[in-house]
């Protein structure tokens, strides 16, 4: 049937949900899909079914519910916003093909999903916004979904919609990154131990990466409890001048960048290690967080210093019966400097450890966190990394060589501003 419609109506659970339906609808907006989202009723609580109702009936060509735990628990309710807008749904799909395309957006069981929507094709949300987003986007496309013309400030809208009240200005700016920029080690060294390799490796106590039968690093091999064969010391700017680099053995070290980033993963992981109060968990993944002990505050805040401006964060707290932790993890990078990525975690626990999967709680407790609030807790977290000394220098040691990393994030410069609203 050819219809003139092409509003995309986004059903949630309120207010569980909002900030996800936000997200989602600025997103299609910016790509030119005309969404409707309950908005009014995120900032005023209210019900506003009439309007609802003439969004869907008259203007909506496919109807996008989150399905979550709190979804399906509303749907349950006849009382529910979420209950009328299902069966209205279930209505309008009698005129309207694939009408209705359900997002999963939490681990709730697909059993449980409403009676209307269960036997529908559904895309996944729940592990990932992004991947979830690039495949509703294609469903979109290949559904041919009439756009219109793109929204000229969906910032701004937002922020109407989240209640945040900064602004853009045309003035020079500095913006902070989550980027420290490092210094590197002068020499690398490439050793051949007699004996199997994979053996020898076990005995040293320092970063290493092993290629076939030879051994990088930075540490020197005296003490060491191994028969050395071959040593070589290198220049790191000679190491890194190509992607191969030809031994005096006549061998040759193939993918010389990569295996010189393994090693500066290496040797921070090795320096958390070795630091008496930070610990590591290690997600499914492998990638490896690091959280801080216990801050000298009772509130779980550590102080901070970037020039003149002092203040403190916090890293640890509680949330009902849920413990939360700020954390990092490292990823060195050589392009377009030497600087190590810095990605910001929460760590949810109870009395039985870590969970890997709470996003509930994960999002729930950063969300009146400001792009200040993050950049600042970086500093916390480094500033407490380095034992609370007033130094703007971290000093990595592995083996004999060390290098050292800025703890304040590198700064780009451009020619907008924002003014950001400051809360507690």
């Amino acid at each position: 049937m050819k219809t003139d419609k092409k509003l995309i109506f986004i059903s949630h659970a309120q207010p569980e949900d909002d900030y996800l339906a936000v997200w989602l609808a600025s997103k299609l907006r910016q790509l030119g899909y005309e969404v409707w989202v309950d908005k009014d009723n995120l900032n005023k609580g209210d019900a506003f079914w009439n309007e609802i109702e003439l969004k869907m009936k008259n203007e909506s060509f496919r109807f996008i519910p989150l399905v979550s735990e709190k979804y399906i628990e509303k749907a349950q309710d006849k009382n529910s916003g979420v209950f009328l807008e299902i069966a209205l749904a279930k209505s309008i799909a009698r005129k309207i093909d694939n009408y209705t395309l359900p997002l999963r957006v939490d681990n709730c069981n697909y059993d449980d999903f409403p009676i209307s929507i269960l036997p529908l094709d559904t895309i996944d949300f729940s592990k990932n916004w992004g991947k979830g987003l690039k495949e509703l986007i294609e469903e979109l496309e290949l559904q041919k979904i009439e756009k219109v013309e793109v929204e000229p400030n969906v910032l701004q809208q937002w922020h109407k919609y989240l209640d945040i009240h900064g602004q853009v200005l045309s003035k020079p700016d500095f913006y902070g990154s989550n980027w420290l920029k490092s210094s590197l080690p002068k020499t690398l060294s490439v050793y051949r131990f007699s004996g199997d390799a994979i053996k020898a490796q076990k005995e040293i106590p320092f970063a290493l990466k092993r290629d076939k039968d030879y051994i990088l690093g930075f540490f020197g091999d005296s003490g060491l409890d191994l028969r050395t064969e071959f040593r070589q010391d290198i220049n790191v700017d000679d190491f890194l001048s190509d992607e191969t680099f030809t031994l005096d053995s006549g061998d040759s070290i193939i993918g010389t960048h990569q295996h010189f980033v393994q090693l500066m993963n290496s040797a921070i992981d090795e320096f958390f290690y070795q630091h008496e109060n930070i610990k590591c968990w290690k997600k499914k993944s492998k990638e490896k967080i690091y959280y801080t002990r216990k801050p000298p505050r009772d509130s779980g805040g550590y102080p901070f210093k970037i020039g003149n401006r002092k203040g403190w964060r916090t890293l640890k707290g509680k949330k009902g019966e849920i413990f939360w932790n700020y954390s990092l993890s490292f990823k060195f990078q050589l392009n377009p400097f030497p600087h190590y990525v810095v990605n910001p975690h929460i760590l949810i626990s109870d009395d039985k450890g870590f969970k890997d999967d709470d996003r509930k709680h994960r999002r729930s407790i950063p969300k009146e966190w400001f792009n200040r609030h993050w950049y600042d807790r970086i500093f916390a977290f480094m500033n407490y990394v380095n034992d609370g000394k007033d130094e703007q220098f971290l000093t990595i040691n592995s083996g004999r060589e060390e290098f050292q990393i800025d703890i304040r994030t590198a700064l780009f410069k451009s020619d907008k501003g924002y003014d950001e609203p400051e809360t507690n």
